[in-house]
């Protein structure tokens, strides 16, 4: 009730002022006389060729003074007070930061040149917040490629990694951190990876919050948070063009498997204008991108292959528009469409004809604006709206009738046009079988030394992608007032977001999907054809063929944050805490009175479970203490409820409509039967859980050595828990996980005298009691009795001791950082599916841990995580030469991943599976990939031209000592010990018995990747 009380008082608060977080930063100070006396009354005025006209304010009787919601840039400040000196600085706004900027007026005299105020600095002296703020000169002078994700390279403590998908690890998995565009959160919706393709040459400033986050903006990363604001007009048209290659002859010869990114030549084109509208009232800004890649594929075992392409149009707009000095508006719309021919997957055995393009699309759009209220309160708004649709297509289209009523006839005579059929083998002891595919084989393998042979794959893409559209639409409010003066101030802070994450996910069967050719070696189920029968032609279509809804998934979350920032002396208190809730809304139940509560109801909207906020009240506390008025001593601590989930999908009753349909065919190809296969299991939460928590401790300080250097030196303490996934209900009672039957007793084990392998110290009930009945009463009942539970004493931890420093002086300037950290625990989210595969949006709370025997955290899965690296060593830098060029270089030094050989046998008294993935033979990270140094060099050089112009050449060189050590190790038995990974992912090793004889007889592991190899590219850029 109180809490309702709270939102209804915080709503009437936003409508009479509304408040929404923006992309800006904030400048405050202190303006004294020479003996250090406050000076009360003088007039602070802000200039800056990105803010249409001048923000102004007044110093209050202890002399300090806030100009808040500033466009991020550098900015001069004039300072004016009759009888005193006129002085005036310049200050960098930092986005997301509120910088210090003092000054000392003297007596009436001559006014003061403009200087340049200090470097940027690691010394905070009101906050706690671990943050670094990357400029748009930083980026293009140093050797950063293109795309957004390029930039988090540059964080202090993060792993490096080239993942494509996977998020890097910083003190959490990959799919923990928050990534924000120009202030729109571009997380991929349920699945917390960047799967958006922003990119760089946009960004003005960059923003990354590790930890110790106030409750000011909205952070719930379990990881960090990484936020940029874009490029602005100015009261001067300007722009610049630029051109960009990297062709294949640029990269050196590759370790390992070719990989096919840097087999191709890739070139990218930028153009962007700014200016002007109304002089110091509206500026406008657009540009212009577009990345293309292209890659001549000769041929494989079944002949030639088309040539892929890549080709994507970005188009950008913004306007900021300052219709008085107190009020800033700005509107940005951004449009990426990106098109990939099928030329870029296909195997050594595909046919040429077998391939799929794909067609994404990303759109955002944003308003928002600023108020101050006066010099001692603002306001500000935003809205946001993001789009990311995207469909796959066959390169060739089947044109025939697929009908799966029983007596239904399949065109034998031209299996190559009724979807992607494989082509079978000849059996060497089954006569008849060999007989009967040998045509096939003929008519469709690919040759051998002139004889056909089978194996391959060929006809048409299997598949329509037809949507898989992702989207998030969101808006936020907060209040700013300041209170008090002097040693005691109060700088208050109410804010309110609230948005929905969606996802429609659609796909149909080109003509009959996959086909095969068993020739009557497999028999058809008597259960699915009346009685068992031989199959001898076998088609597996999507249900979605079969008039099934487009499965709709929505998340919704509304958070409250208050803050108070106490000043008081040398010491500022930071008072806050963050209220969460969080709605999952499924597909394909409706309400009813029965023990379920629901009835089955395919395509409604369900809501599938309630976070409340009072099981997401999140604390931020923290205190600093500038002991000598410029170094500081600080410390925090902080709670996360993190957001990304992926449950309103994956436990959502329809999504086991999104599974596939067995097909089975006689000799004759008459359909003889069908089965319906679900893709997964409808779940039920259990009742009581808590939601996944991380809880943060934090202990540092900075100094400022020099007026050129800095130096902060932390240590944190992250802990999280509660984690949820899906598992059966009966896991952590026997091995038996459900049994069969009409009455469907799940809460009973199919043989009691089975083992169990769980530990003594966690309950030995079923999570849900009545799960049957439940179950029963839903009707129309999933094939696996899964719930998402809170998994028993499933946890990670996460220490960490960083050592960052700046130097700025004169044209040169250092940051650097080492890290040592130990990231640990059962519970890796980043460790859920083979390495070789892992590099994906793997689902959030329903993934391989907790499926069964082997899986279980208790299973070996205590250890080092897939994202510990112990070692972390970054340095990055930029130099100005006399001759107009600048040079750029970054350096990264770190520890191996973790990794496990991976078996079934330990397991086998618990399971027949024969599956090794994510079952641990030996305890997690108990092996680890080699280390990896690396380091990439940026030189530009500047001409000159008439007429105002200037012509940039630059060359970036990556990976200059062409380190392409391995990683992403095959750790699975099964693989390692008889199988080809190219060849095959289906057949496991099965001559050893028991752990023991394993692991004297584990072979080595070998790596599926490595880093990219030495490679350099060049860019033309002409500015006006």
């Amino acid at each position: 009730m109180h809490l309702r009380r709270l939102c209804c008082c915080l709503l009437v608060l936003f409508a009479t002022a509304t408040l929404y977080a923006q992309q800006t930063g904030s400048l405050h100070g202190r303006v004294t006389a020479s003996d250090g006396s406050a000076l009360p009354g003088v007039t602070v005025e802000a200039r800056s060729n990105i803010l249409p006209g001048a923000r102004t304010t007044v110093t209050d009787t202890s002399g300090d003074y806030r100009l808040p919601a500033l466009q991020p840039g550098t900015y001069t400040l004039q300072y004016t007070l009759s009888g005193m000196q006129t002085a005036s600085k310049r200050a960098v706004v930092q986005l997301g930061e509120d910088n210090a900027v003092d000054v000392k007026l003297g007596v009436a005299g001559v006014s003061e040149n403009i200087t340049v105020s200090a470097q940027a600095t690691l010394v905070d002296k009101e906050s706690t917040a671990i943050q670094t703020g990357i400029s748009s000169d930083q980026i293009r002078a140093l050797p950063v490629a293109q795309e957004y994700k390029d930039v988090q390279k540059l964080i202090p403590g993060v792993m490096y990694t080239q993942d494509a998908v996977r998020g890097p690890s910083g003190g959490g998995s990959g799919q923990s951190n928050v990534y924000l565009f120009d202030g729109v959160n571009v997380t991929m919706p349920l699945f917390g990876v960047l799967n958006a393709e922003p990119s760089t040459h946009d960004i003005a400033q960059v923003n990354i919050v590790r930890g110790a986050a106030k409750a000011t903006d909205f952070d719930r990363a379990g990881g960090f948070q990484i936020d940029s604001v874009s490029k602005s007009g100015t009261n001067k048209f300007s722009g610049e063009v630029e051109y960009q290659i990297l062709n294949h002859g640029m990269v050196a010869k590759q370790a390992g498997t070719v990989n096919s990114i840097y087999t191709s030549d890739k070139n990218w084109a930028t153009v962007s204008l700014g200016g002007p509208i109304l002089a110091d009232r509206l500026f406008f800004y657009g540009s212009y991108y577009r990345p293309e890649a292209t890659r001549q594929n000769q041929a494989n075992l079944t002949g030639p292959l088309p040539e892929f392409k890549s080709t994507r149009n970005e188009e950008f707009g913004k306007l900021t528009f300052a219709p008085t000095s107190s009020i800033l508006l700005n509107g940005t719309y951004r449009t990426s469409h990106r098109i990939d021919s099928s030329g870029d997957a296909f195997g050594t055995r595909t046919a040429g004809t077998a391939g799929t393009g794909y067609e994404t699309r990303f759109k955002i759009g944003t308003l928002e604006g600023s108020w101050v209220l006066g010099t001692k309160s603002y306001a500000t708004f935003k809205f946001t709206d993001y789009k990311n649709p995207g469909f796959g297509r066959p390169d060739n289209i089947v044109n025939t009738t697929v009908s799966t009523t029983l007596g239904s006839k399949l065109d034998i005579a031209n299996l190559g046009t009724l979807g992607l059929l494989t082509v079978p083998t000849a059996s060497t002891t089954n006569a008849s079988q060999a007989a009967f595919v040998q045509p096939f084989i003929n008519k469709y393998g690919y040759l051998v030394n002139g004889v056909a042979t089978g194996g391959g794959t060929v006809g048409y893409g299997a598949n329509l992608n037809d949507a898989d559209n992702f989207g998030r639409k969101s808006g936020q409010a907060a209040y700013n007032l300041t209170l008090g003066t002097g040693s005691m101030s109060h700088d208050l802070h109410a804010g309110y977001m609230r948005y929905t994450d969606t996802e429609d996910l659609f796909r149909t069967s080109n003509g009959w999907g996959s086909l095969s050719i068993p020739g009557g070696v497999s028999t058809c189920p008597a259960v699915t054809c009346g009685t068992a029968q031989p199959i001898f032609f076998q088609a597996v279509l999507q249900q979605q063929s079969a008039g099934v809804p487009v499965i709709h998934s929505e998340l919704h979350s509304q958070d409250i944050e208050l803050n108070d920032t106490i000043h008081m002396s040398n010491w500022t208190y930071n008072v806050g805490v963050m209220l969460s809730n969080d709605k999952f809304y499924g597909q394909g139940l409706a309400k009813a009175d029965n023990v379920a509560g629901f009835v089955r109801s395919v395509g409604t909207k369900y809501l599938m479970h309630n976070i409340p906020f009072k099981q997401m009240i999140q604390p931020r506390l923290g205190a600093t203490w500038a002991y000598n008025g410029k170094d500081t001593i600080f410390a925090s601590y902080a709670k996360y409820n993190q957001a990304a989930s992926s449950l309103p999908r994956a436990a959502s009753w329809d999504r086991a409509l999104q599974g596939t349909i067995n097909a089975y065919f006689d000799a004759t190809g008459t359909l003889i039967g069908v089965d319906p296969v679900g893709s997964s299991a409808g779940k039920i939460f259990v009742p009581g859980i808590k939601p996944p928590q991380m809880r943060e401790y934090v202990l540092g300080t900075s100094r400022q050595l020099t007026s050129d250097l800095s130096l902060r030196i932390y240590g944190r303490d992250r802990y999280a828990n509660r984690f949820w996934e899906d598992t059966p209900n009966n896991e952590r009672v026997c091995m038996a996980p459900f049994v069969t039957g009409a009455g469907r007793d799940i809460g009973a084990c199919q043989a009691s005298s089975f083992p169990t392998d769980a530990p003594a110290d966690i309950s030995h009930t079923p999570y849900i009691p009545n799960l049957g009945a439940q179950l029963n009463a839903i009707g129309g009942s999933p094939s696996a009795f899964y719930v998402i539970a809170q998994l028993d004493n499933a946890f990670t931890k996460y220490y960490e001791a960083t050592a960052e420093s700046e130097w700025h002086h004169r044209n040169l300037s250092v940051t650097g950082s080492y890290t040592w950290s130990h990231y640990y625990g059962n519970f890796d989210q980043d460790n859920t599916s083979p390495n070789v595969t892992n590099d994906a949006a793997r689902f959030i709370g329903s993934s391989n841990i907790g499926d069964a025997a082997g899986r279980n955290v208790w299973n070996n899965k205590y250890g080092d995580l897939r994202g510990d690296r112990r070692n972390i060593v970054k340095l990055f830098g930029t130099y100005s030469l006399p001759w107009r060029a600048t040079t750029g270089a970054f350096f990264v030094y770190q520890s191996g991943q973790p990794y496990q050989i991976e078996s079934y046998l330990p397991f086998t008294p618990y399971t027949t599976s024969t599956s090794d993935t994510d079952r641990f033979a030996e305890p997690a990270g108990r092996r680890r990939t080699p280390s990896y140094t690396n380091m990439d060099l940026n030189y530009t050089q500047g001409i000159p031209l008439p007429r105002g112009l200037n012509l940039q050449v630059l060359i970036d060189l990556f990976n200059v000592f062409n380190n392409q050590d391995g990683y992403n190790f095959e750790s699975r038995v099964g693989v390692l010990g008889t199988c080809n990974p190219a060849t095959s992912s289906t057949c496991y090793y099965t001559g050893l018995t028991g752990p023991a004889a394993y692991l004297r007889s584990a072979p080595s592991a070998n790596p599926n990747s490595y880093y990219a190899p030495r490679r350099y590219q060049l860019a033309a850029r002409l500015q006006f």
